[in-house]
């Protein structure tokens, strides 16, 4: 959700909000199976800090996550619940089968490209099922005589087209030797698909949130996540959405003033680009013993969880070194200086490529024709150097502006 530097930024200012450190967070963020949680925790708490005084489970005899007081009318109540996946392990279990396979055709000098894998379903109430191998049977899996005789055609007739289902799981995978790269595909049908609304991952939530305290005042519980397809505005026929699940609840316990819905996902950020976004409705129960005012619902409209660039999902699989998780970094830029440029390099690229890991052009996948590239190769000659702060909300890493004076005067 959050690079490392991110978080650990989002940690300060929040305690610093509260007046106090928060080890049970802290403890909760070194754990890859509560961290996804624990970051959008804090970032409800920032949130919240943003539209008035916080405090942060105030009652040590149990109570919401947050008491928030207004600076005019009533406190409310606040509690952070984070859905992840509902099979979280199949889709980790699925994306372990995906690289099996990958790591197979690379092995035998496939190109990946030409590679399709499929992973189906058998039906359930909560939605399809994936059979998978568990995550400690990759030789046993590579092994399976459906799966080596499928890679054996593909070496005896390279030129034809091949497919292979596997009897004991949900897996299939296609060879397209007219497929063309470099970008690999895979497809599979969504696991998390309930037929009823008491399977819905966000009735489930609410419905273990909504008895917990015995409060005074209006608890509004503030769901959110950035991987679990419960809250995907896309469904099937018949499938019930997340209105029917927050309703349903409603109608159960008047003790939930109010549900607040936050989803991150890709959304349009200009021609062919994409970006993380966080999208959010607010739904009032009309039968809550709280009642929440319209000028109180207003207020947690302008609830901002946008402030910071979004990543990759936290999944509970994932690994605390993940270098891609741990620093912020940025874009590479390149902009008119008078006669000459300059160039704007992140210093973890920078230092990475002094170090001799990496270097621009494999960074930032420079094809070598662009002004960039011409700068790098031809020896233009570095004019002044700068230092230029980060943007830590932006994941912009600090910095390092380089000036080149104009390459020549006489061009050929």
């Amino acid at each position: 959700m959050l690079a490392e530097e991110q978080v650990a930024e989002l940690l300060r200012r929040v305690e610093q909000s509260l007046g106090k450190e928060l080890p049970q967070t802290r403890g909760n963020l070194r754990n890859a199976k509560t961290r996804g949680a624990a970051v959008w925790e804090l970032l409800v708490l920032e949130a919240a800090s943003y539209l008035g005084s916080i405090e942060y489970e105030p009652d040590t005899r149990g109570s919401p996550d947050i008491l928030l007081h207004l600076p005019k009318g009533r406190d409310l109540w606040i509690e952070a619940a984070f859905l992840y996946p509902r099979f979280w392990e199949k889709e980790r279990q699925s994306n372990e089968v995906t690289q099996w396979l990958y790591g197979e055709a690379e092995r035998r000098g496939i190109p990946l490209y030409k590679i399709h894998p499929r992973l189906d379903r058998r039906d359930s109430k909560a939605g399809p099922i994936r059979v998978l191998p568990a995550v400690n049977e990759r030789k046993k899996f590579l092994k399976e005589p459906e799966l080596t005789k499928f890679f054996g055609n593909i070496a005896s007739k390279p030129a034809e087209r091949h497919n292979c289902t596997l009897s004991r799981y949900t897996v299939s995978i296609s060879y397209l030797p007219n497929a063309r790269g470099p970008f690999r595909s895979s497809s599979g049908l969504q696991q998390e698909a309930a037929k009823v609304v008491q399977e819905h991952a966000i009735y489930k939530a609410l419905i273990e949130k909504a008895g917990k305290q015995k409060i005074a005042g209006p608890k509004i519980i503030c769901i959110g996540s950035d991987q679990s397809p419960a809250l995907s505005p896309l469904r099937g026929p018949g499938q019930p959405g997340v209105h029917d699940a927050v309703r349903a609840v409603f109608s159960k316990h008047r003790s939930i003033s109010a549900v607040m819905v936050i989803s991150v996902r890709d959304s349009p950020a200009g021609f062919s680009r994409f970006e993380k976004r966080a999208h959010g409705e607010i739904f009032v129960n009309p039968h809550a013993r709280e009642l929440l005012t319209e000028q109180e619902s207003e207020i947690l409209r302008t609830m901002n969880f946008n402030c910071w660039k979004y990543t990759f999902p936290m999944h509970k699989w994932g690994k605390n070194g993940a270098e891609g998780f741990r620093r912020t970094s940025g874009s590479l830029t390149c902009r008119p200086r008078g006669m000459g440029m300059e160039i704007e390099v992140p210093t973890n690229v920078l230092v990475d490529g002094l170090a001799g890991k990496t270097n621009l052009f494999k960074e930032f996948r420079l094809d070598g024709k662009d002004i960039i590239s011409r700068a790098l190769n031809d020896g233009w000659v570095v004019e002044s150097c700068s230092f230029k702060p980060g943007d830590i909300e932006a994941g912009e890493a600090p910095k390092v502006v380089i000036g080149f004076p104009p390459h020549s005067l006489y061009p050929n």
